[in-house]
């Protein structure tokens, strides 16, 4: 068996519909609660349920409608250092988890966000709050992961934040907070969700511990998220999509992704592509590139989709999800494909992906990527 190492800093991951009520008892002995909310909750009847559950004492702050960049930290960096707090909680998408997550840390590592960032992570102080994370949507898996990817203004790539003492120590998992997701949040985080399963289940650092998480993380998924996108208030299939985005998340965790994800994230620095979206614009095209070197996992994949491939289930999904789309029509005019193929090239996903590519194989993928498959099998990407 090839050396591996299995890397879980979470120490409570609690599932139930209404597990924000939790947060009450979570809350007992601690004075100072911070909030930190995702715009979509961020309204007073929200604020009301969660004073109920802290104390009269509880701080808020809204982070923007965006993917977190640097100055979406800032601000939530100086709500944080306003006053003392022993409790630190973020409720919301991956964007707030991920702006919660760094601005926590910066409050007991202060100085340059910077001198933070770097994709195997730089040693971070401990901030003495406890830390616990709600998701309201299943994709990132952020509130299980020791990573964070903030946008900065510049870069062709986002910065990466990583360190255990930046994991939630409670991830509570509501699926009630999730049915009021739109469609279209549903399928783009979703979708993320599943891209983290697929790249983990097939990245060459797998390993024993993180594979039958993450293929159980893609089988939860490849049921439930068409479900939860065509029916919104279906509870059941909110919480398994939950608790397949975190298990997904544990999964990449310790076995990292691949080259949808690098490309994902080439798009999300330079041109602002939601990150959901990013990676379903090309995890079809990117496991057809991977085919090849997929082996018995492939096959088992391709087992679960009822498809000849891989890829050709996910590009089945992505339709059936709205997604289908080309490249072009989230892309302005002036983009420059070689500027994301040398982006996406810089990522360290790339050197984990099954298949290394050149960066020419990168430039070809994103070629295929400006045609939508309408369902039909990818064709192999050479």
């Amino acid at each position: 068996m090839t050396p591996f190492a299995f890397v879980h800093s979470t120490r409570r991951v609690a599932f139930a519909p209404g597990a924000l009520s939790q947060l009450a008892d979570l809350a007992k002995g601690r004075n100072a609660p911070a909030v930190i909310l995702d715009p979509f909750f961020a309204g007073e009847p929200m604020r009301e349920r969660l004073r109920g559950l802290l104390g009269a004492a509880a701080r808020f702050h809204a982070v923007p409608a965006q993917e977190p960049d640097t100055a979406a930290v800032e601000a939530c960096r100086a709500f944080l250092a306003e006053a003392p707090f022993d409790l630190c909680v973020v409720i919301g998408g991956g964007s707030a988890m991920d702006a919660a997550k760094v601005a926590r840390m910066l409050v007991s590592n202060p100085g340059d966000i910077r001198a933070l960032a770097g994709p195997q992570g730089v040693p971070m102080r401990p901030h003495p709050s406890l830390f616990v994370a709600v998701p309201t949507t299943a994709g990132t898996g952020s509130e299980v992961s020791e990573s964070a990817v903030i946008g900065a203004e510049g870069e062709s790539y986002k910065l990466i934040f990583r360190s255990p003492e930046m994991t939630p120590a409670v991830a509570l998992l509501d699926p009630e907070l999730a049915v009021s997701a739109p469609p279209s949040v549903t399928a783009a985080s979703g979708f993320d969700a599943i891209t983290h399963a697929v790249e983990a289940y097939t990245a060459r650092t797998a390993n024993p511990m993180t594979d039958p998480i993450a293929f159980a993380a893609v089988e939860t998924l490849w049921h439930a998220l068409p479900r939860a996108f065509e029916h919104p208030a279906d509870l059941a299939a909110r919480g398994a999509c939950l608790v397949a985005s975190a298990q997904a998340a544990i999964a990449f965790n310790s076995a990292n992704l691949g080259l949808a994800h690098a490309i994902s994230g080439a798009l999300g620095a330079l041109h602002h592509v939601a990150h959901g979206l990013g990676n379903a614009l090309a995890l079809p095209w990117t496991m057809a590139f991977n085919e090849p070197e997929l082996g018995a996992k492939g096959r088992r994949l391709a087992a679960l989709f009822g498809a000849p491939t891989a890829a050709a289930g996910l590009a089945r999904l992505r339709e059936r999800l709205g997604l289908d789309l080309s490249l072009d029509s989230v892309l302005p005019d002036s983009a420059d494909l070689d500027a994301i193929a040398a982006g996406a090239a810089r990522s360290g996903q790339v050197r984990v992906n099954p298949r290394t590519p050149s960066l020419d194989n990168i430039r070809a993928i994103l070629e295929t990527m400006r045609h939508p498959t309408a369902g039909s099998d990818p064709y192999p990407v050479a």
